[in-house]
């Protein structure tokens, strides 16, 4: 297997370590990231291992190989995800969902509150985007617009072959070789590293598979009438509530017929359709991640739905499953 030559590595001039000492390695990468448990899983190949890293504000761009074939499990990592995009070879990845096989064109994230188990076979590089977990859970809050009832968790492979996952990956590229160039990632304009570092959680949460997929939108960011980027703000802290098209516009200070035309432009849809959208995608969710205990009528009614019986035949015909079936699942 052909690895580029340690000068043209990424992060090159940001050398955080490399040593061919097992334990040393171990020791160094546990004080960025958490402890685990690093073993070489085969006595074939040099053990020679290489952490290039630049550090940001809640966010840190990694690039770590490894010579030999090792096993690595840090448990539960705790404080932050981590996105790893392989250059060379191939590992193994269990996050508690089963095993996948990567490579490059198809990456992995951990999730921090579940158990991780890892095998790097030998000639293994990969990028690796490290974020801290309670930064994101804020980000996915803002995005969905009220708090989460528990945290995000995403679908362990990061497939490249998805449109939207491989254009993130790209720009997650472009990141690093603007910090090898000193222009992000280094010490300088606080304000730019924030909005890189935001983009590319928010890119990550919008094409990443996840628990909270289905209730993240763009809508917001899209609109580009003010009065109707408000009213989305305002139907997404308020959909479980009685609400009118005549109330939201008088809380904007507009006509009814203002707003209605406004949506029509922007979304294709009435602020009632919308509103609908809304309160199925929360049901869904909330079907999915809420204990027994929460029947599906209080859901329903939690989620703004008045009647039982039109909010099985309305969410049967968006989902194509019946509230019930969702539960079972």
């Amino acid at each position: 297997m052909t690895r580029p030559a340690n000068n043209v590595l990424p992060l090159g001039r940001n050398r955080l370590f490399q040593s061919s000492d097992l334990d040393e390695a171990r020791a160094v990468v546990a004080r960025k990231f958490c402890d685990h448990r690093l073993d070489r899983a085969s006595r074939s190949g040099s053990f020679d291992a290489v952490h290039n890293r630049a550090e940001g504000q809640v966010t840190s761009l990694n690039y770590i190989q490894y010579g030999a074939d090792v096993e690595i499990e840090p448990g539960e990592l705790g404080s932050f995800y981590l996105i790893q995009i392989p250059l060379t070879g191939q590992a193994r990845i269990n996050n508690s969902a089963g095993y996948v096989d990567t490579g490059p064109g198809l990456g992995s994230v951990l999730n921090p509150h579940r158990h991780t188990s890892m095998r790097w076979r030998e000639g293994c590089s990969q990028l690796l985007l490290q974020i801290n977990a309670q930064q994101l859970n804020r980000v996915a809050e803002r995005l969905v617009g009220r708090d989460l009832s528990g945290p995000v968790t995403f679908q362990t492979s990061v497939d490249q072959q998805c449109s939207n996952v491989g254009e993130w990956v790209s720009r997650l590229r472009t990141c690093f070789t603007l910090a090898e160039k000193d222009a992000i990632y280094a010490k300088g304009n606080l304000h730019t590293q924030a909005l890189v570092e935001e983009q590319l959680i928010e890119g990550f949460l919008l094409c990443q598979p996840s628990n909270v997929s289905g209730l993240l939108s763009e809508d917001v960011e899209k609109a580009k009438n003010v009065h109707v980027r408000r009213a989305i703000q305002y139907i997404h802290y308020n959909f479980g509530e009685t609400i009118t098209v005549g109330e939201i516009a008088e809380v904007l200070q507009i006509s009814p017929r203002s707003l209605q035309l406004g949506f029509k432009a922007e979304l294709g849809l009435t602020p009632m359709q919308y509103l609908r959208e809304k309160r199925l995608r929360e049901a869904r969710h909330a079907l999915a991640t809420s204990p027994d205990s929460d029947t599906i009528g209080d859901i329903s009614e939690r989620c703004g739905f008045g009647h039982f019986g039109r909010f099985s035949v309305e969410y049967k015909r968006r989902f194509g499953e019946s509230p019930h079936e969702t539960r079972r699942n």
